[in-house]
């Protein structure tokens, strides 16, 4: 949807083709763009000359002789062309709007979201909805204005900056900009924000959107300014759209979820969520004695979190059956996770099994982080994941033990579950040891028996206790 800076990209192009221009006649083909009567909408426009076009939040104003006001918001995908009168129309010009100089405006949208409204300069600032937007993000606006409307509202910051009754003139796209930029999480809830944040939050705004304008805005996918006429901003773009990418800042790759139903992309380690509990990831390879170290951690009153219960659970969701079944051909049968032939797959199908790891990990990945937000942060939290810092995990970890065993002991324990050996191995194979021990803060060895272990862990417990 074009933001604050494309539709003021779109006022500045129009200004610059259709001021002084008389309307003769309007031509109507979706009544339901027209907000007004129609019968009105049509007759009182005659003769009428365009004064000047101006611009409120997302809304396009334009002012006409003998105060008459017309409002129109884009929506999705509505453009206004100009084009000679002799220039056939096409299915998606929904209204047009004939001058004397033999030239005609044309409202094009292809999802037919765009409206249409008729009213007067005494009158136009009252109209619903622009009466209730807040201050253009463009301007200087009181942080503490911002403070107390935020104050109660424990929405996600990122829903809460698209609520155009605050600041007006933000959409997705330079939402995710915004936040990034700021260093702040995106389901952060707007009453965690300090006064400090709201100030670096809207120092940003003012910023990014006044950048945005001096590029002409963003191109993206369908939406163009005008025609012939690209914005430019979207090489600027850090963030959106960028789900596959790598942050500029950490090198770390972004990660993409759903807030309120929007795609949103951010850095799991540039934009930590306020007020977490401490949590301390735990990895391994395969058998080195993890879930072991886990439930001693929970018997000492740590929140202990298991990837592969957390998986498990994840199978047993209709949802994620159906995602599973469309992404990943054969693995679902009678509506249900195959396991023993995802196991197969995995051992087998190199491809495969990078897509399935990406896909599961990201959406347990997004399900530990809301787990998180709803835990108190006077609480520790122990995470255990065998690809901690492979699938990014380690972004929500505040310190990480690497538990460690020699291959002997490994596969001794491997063999005492009954499991084939080479293939439990092969699954773990792309567990990079040597480049975890010089990222984990501690280091488990566990070639021993259980009190040797305990007591390792014992002593990582004492220095955590007073995070």
């Amino acid at each position: 949807m074009p933001e604050l800076p494309e539709v003021e990209t779109v006022k500045e192009t129009l200004k610059r083709l259709i001021l002084n221009k008389t309307i003769l006649s309007v031509d109507i083909y979706h009544e339901r763009t027209i907000l007004s009567d129609i019968k009105e909408f049509k007759e009182s426009l005659k003769n009428e000359t365009i004064l000047n076009l101006s611009r409120k939040g997302k809304f396009l104003i334009f002012h006409l002789t003998n105060d008459k006001v017309i409002l129109s918001h884009l929506r999705m995908e509505g453009k206004f062309f100009l084009k000679d009168e002799n220039e056939p129309l096409t299915k998606h010009d929904l209204v047009v709007f004939h001058f004397s100089d033999n030239s005609k405006l044309l409202f094009n949208d292809t999802r037919r979201f765009g409206i249409i409204k008729l009213t007067s300069e005494k009158n136009y600032l009252n109209e619903h909805p622009l009466s209730e937007l807040g201050p253009d993000g463009i301007y200087d606006i009181d942080p503490e204005y911002i403070f107390k409307r935020y104050k109660n509202k424990s929405l996600p910051i990122k829903s809460v900056l698209l609520d155009q009754s605050i600041i007006a003139g933000i959409g997705n796209i330079y939402a995710d900009e915004i936040l990034f930029a700021s260093k702040i999480h995106p389901l952060t809830k707007a009453k965690d924000l300090s006064l400090n944040e709201i100030k670096t939050i809207l120092r940003n705004t003012k910023e990014i959107l006044n950048k945005a304008i001096e590029l002409g805005g963003s191109t993206i996918k369908s939406y163009h300014p005008s025609q012939g006429v690209d914005g430019e901003f979207q090489i600027n773009l850090k963030v959106y759209g960028k789900k596959d990418g790598v942050c500029p800042s950490c090198h770390h790759y972004f990660r993409k979820i759903f807030v309120g139903g929007r795609g949103t992309t951010y850095c799991p380690y540039c934009q930590k969520i306020k007020n977490l509990p401490f949590v301390i990831g735990l990895t391994g390879k395969t058998a080195s004695g993890k879930s072991t170290a886990g439930k001693y951690l929970k018997e000492k009153g740590f929140i202990y979190l298991s990837s592969d219960e957390g998986i498990n659970k994840l199978y047993e969701r209709e949802d994620i059956i159906s995602e599973i079944s469309t992404r990943f051909y054969g693995v679902v049968t009678n509506k249900q996770i195959n396991k023993t032939l995802l196991r197969e797959k995995l051992t087998t199908d190199i491809r495969f099994k990078i897509r399935f790891e990406n896909y599961i990990h990201s959406v347990l990945y997004h399900e530990y982080e809301k787990t998180l937000t709803k835990l108190s942060k006077d609480n520790v939290v122990v995470l255990e994941v065998p690809l901690l810092y492979e699938a990014n995990y380690d972004s929500l970890c505040d310190k990480a033990i690497l538990i460690t065993t020699d291959k002997m002991n490994q596969k001794e324990r491997i063999s005492s579950r009954g499991v084939d050996v080479e293939k439990a191995i092969k699954l773990n194979e792309n567990f990079k040891e040597e480049d975890n021990k010089k990222k984990a803060d501690f280091i488990v060895i566990n070639n021993n028996d259980l009190p040797s272990l305990y007591k390792q862990l014992d002593i990582i417990c004492d220095k955590v206790k007073h995070h």
